[in-house]
């Protein structure tokens, strides 16, 4: 199936799950992971909940960060949340569309 193919099944399908080709994130080590993606059409891309069934996040702190050509979250994170056990925590970060600044993007950060 080529890319163009797997975006429309997840886009029609959100129970689609689409495969990781590498599952050797050290998930463990973290309290809290940034995770980024584009923002499709308000949500995220199904291979998210992919990533987010594939490891343990219990008890940490999942902070969000997507590109978008004009899209808010909208319902991301809760779109997300039945991917993680309960006690994850998925916070909305940023939307990341250019607009900035390095030094705004490192003062972020850094108030995580």
């Amino acid at each position: 199936m080529n890319k163009k193919s797997r975006s429309s099944v997840e886009m029609s399908d959100k129970s689609s799950r689409p495969e990781l080709a590498d599952k050797s994130a050290n998930i463990a080590n973290y309290d809290t992971v940034l995770l980024g993606f584009p923002i499709w059409w308000y949500v995220a891309p199904t291979i998210i909940n992919t990533f987010l069934e594939s490891y343990d996040f219990s008890g940490k702190k999942i902070v969000l960060f997507a590109t978008s050509g004009g899209s808010g979250f909208g319902k991301t994170v809760e779109g997300l949340k039945g991917s993680v056990s309960a006690d994850a925590q998925i916070i909305e970060g940023k939307i990341l569309n250019g607009k900035l600044s390095e030094n705004g993007l490192k003062a972020w950060v850094e108030s995580l």
